[in-house]
């Protein structure tokens, strides 16, 4: 009963932080990331004597979406760079996002301190930034990090806010452009674009490499989550007839939750199996144990039977006994379950869920377990001959 209840609290616990994780992507958005094509499909063109690689999305993809679209309500743009943020002698790689203030709030990106910026902040072009505790720690921002000055790339930034949330990884990560190795700093679009553009200088090995991204991705927002299929369809199609190599790529939160319920259904499948295959070994002790005390207890049987007693009172005196025996193991195997469950959040911090069916089905199962374990042993209690039970030694 305790491994029952431990696993499945830890199972429910593991989907309903997938869950939530898939969730804050949106389940009406469509997020479309530009991707860099493979090698051999790659098309450059000549820039004043320079070779430039161009891929991925553009404005006009934005605009053709908006216009076309019915079942789309807005179509968010991002733009990502990756610079270097320093202070001082300290310096941290980061993810440079340009987005609009609307993205703040459809992802629940939240300032714990301070504040986010801003539309008018976005239309003065401010050089406002958010950025994670991670980055504040690594650049070892030792007074208030609001209203601190950072260098981003070589441009100075102010920090606006820290936000509040750190637990950002799995699909998130890959659906918002993110690379684990390195720190987010948030920036308004219109000051992402002014101050970095679309162009990326790679130098190495003595070589320059110029690449011309538009837009590194487009949230798509749906009018409703009934239309989110069909209108991910429709990108599709719309971004295939407009593009010649395949430099984009759909990520559609709605089908990752359904896909994530159905492997956790078959995970919690395979976790009642082995919870199930515990029980059975807990049954089978319980067998042996009736068997033994039967064996023992052969005379009193036949005193019983000889005073009056009928079978069908030795079968349910048994029959008693053992419900009582898992039942109450039950309720040790509950306490038992609640520690144990208990134990793995505080020394492996994951997040686990205990509800109360899980609790009542455990001791159901025990006490039926029981019973059943215990048909056997009282059905031959039941059936002895009173005078054979009373010669037992």
């Amino acid at each position: 009963v305790g491994s029952v209840i431990a696993m499945l609290s830890v199972g429910a616990g593991a989907r309903k932080e997938i869950l939530e994780r898939i969730q804050s992507l949106g389940i009406t958005n469509i997020i479309v990331n530009s991707v860099k094509p493979p090698e051999e499909t790659k098309t450059e063109t000549r820039n004043s004597g320079r070779w430039i690689d161009r891929y991925g999305l553009t404005f006009d993809d934005r605009v053709l979406l908006e216009a076309t679209t019915p079942s789309v309500e807005r179509v968010l743009p991002v733009n990502l760079v990756k610079k270097p943020v320093w202070r001082g002698s300290r310096r941290v790689e980061a993810s440079v996002l340009g987005v609009l203030p609307e993205h703040l709030a459809m992802f629940h990106l939240e300032a714990g301190r301070g504040r986010a910026f801003t539309a008018l902040d976005a239309a003065e072009c401010k050089q406002v930034c958010l950025v994670r505790q991670g980055l504040v720690d690594e650049l070892q921002l030792l007074e208030d990090p609001i209203g601190s000055k950072v260098y981003v790339g070589s441009e100075s930034f102010e920090i606006v806010g820290v936000l509040a949330d750190e637990a950002f990884r799995s699909h998130t990560q890959k659906a918002l452009a993110i690379d684990g190795r390195t720190q987010e700093v948030y920036v308004p679009y219109s000051t992402s674009m002014r101050t970095f553009g679309t162009m990326t200088f790679v130098r190495k090995a003595g070589s320059e490499e110029r690449t011309l991204v538009e837009l590194d991705q487009m949230i798509v927002v749906a009018k409703s989550p009934e239309l989110v299929r069909p209108t991910a369809r429709i990108v599709a199609n719309v971004l295939q007839r407009n593009h010649k190599r395949k430099d984009w790529e759909i990520v559609v939160p709605l089908e990752l939750l359904q896909q994530s319920e159905r492997t956790q259904a078959v995970f919690n499948a395979v976790m009642l199996v082995i919870a199930a295959i515990s029980l059975l070994v807990g049954g089978i002790g319980i067998a042996n144990i009736m068997l033994a005390t039967i064996t023992e207890r052969t005379r009193e049987i036949g005193v019983r039977r000889a005073l009056g007693a009928r079978r069908g009172d030795i079968l349910l005196q048994f029959l008693t006994e053992t419900a009582t025996i898992g039942v109450v193991g039950g309720l040790f195997g509950c306490l038992f379950g609640l520690v144990a469950v208990r134990a793995v959040v505080l020394y492996t911090g994951w997040q686990a869920v205990i509800e109360p069916h899980f609790v009542i089905v455990a001791l159901s199962i025990s006490a039926g377990v029981a019973v059943l374990a215990g048909l056997y042993p009282a059905r031959r209690a039941a059936a002895m001959d009173p005078i054979g039970a009373l010669r037992y030694q």
